[in-house]
């Protein structure tokens, strides 16, 4: 799959959520994600554990774990990323003799809201902060174009919440 990023420090929470709904996003889930880097050659990968959580804080959903391959530029602003869900048996032929030991483990609470074909994400990660995230998920039918086009104009309309852009992910921060 091929999304179109991008990621900011977010100064009020509040604010992002009455601009998402403003907008006419739809908020869709609250998510609790644990996610543990794994080091490979090339790209990152991640073995992320989640749960649908009822309310704010509550985890009575059961929890779901997938790996996440992903591979994107490590810059401010929209930038582009492809990335693949894998199985456990998918990781282990990929990367054989994997040394799955996590490198780093991220903790956070994700607000889940979506926008036509973006995913709006408010995280509250442990030990780091409230962070945004704009995912322009580029699939069959769209343009990649129109999707950065889109990515942009939605961090123009959230600027006022948001704080400065990340180039990296939660692990190196």
């Amino acid at each position: 799959m091929k999304n179109i990023e991008y990621k900011a420090e977010m100064r009020d929470i509040e604010l992002a959520r009455a601009t998402a709904r403003l907008l006419g996003a739809r908020a869709a889930a609250v998510l609790l994600q644990t996610d543990e880097y794994v080091a490979v050659p090339e790209g990152r990968l991640k073995r992320r554990t989640e749960r649908v959580a009822s309310d704010a804080f509550a985890a009575d959903a059961p929890a779901r774990t997938e790996w996440i391959w992903y591979d994107r530029s490590d810059r401010a602003g929209a930038r582009s990323s492809r990335w693949t869900r894998l199985d456990e048996e998918q990781v282990a032929v990929r990367w054989a003799g994997l040394d799955r030991t996590p490198t780093r483990v991220i903790v956070k609470r994700r607000e889940l809201w979506m926008l036509e074909n973006v995913r709006i994400h408010l995280d509250t990660v442990a030990g780091l902060g409230n962070y945004f995230e704009l995912e322009g998920v580029v699939g069959i039918g769209d343009s990649p174009e129109e999707t950065r086009l889109k990515v942009e104009t939605l961090v123009e309309k959230f600027r006022p919440s948001l704080g400065e852009p990340v180039s990296g992910s939660y692990a190196e921060l």
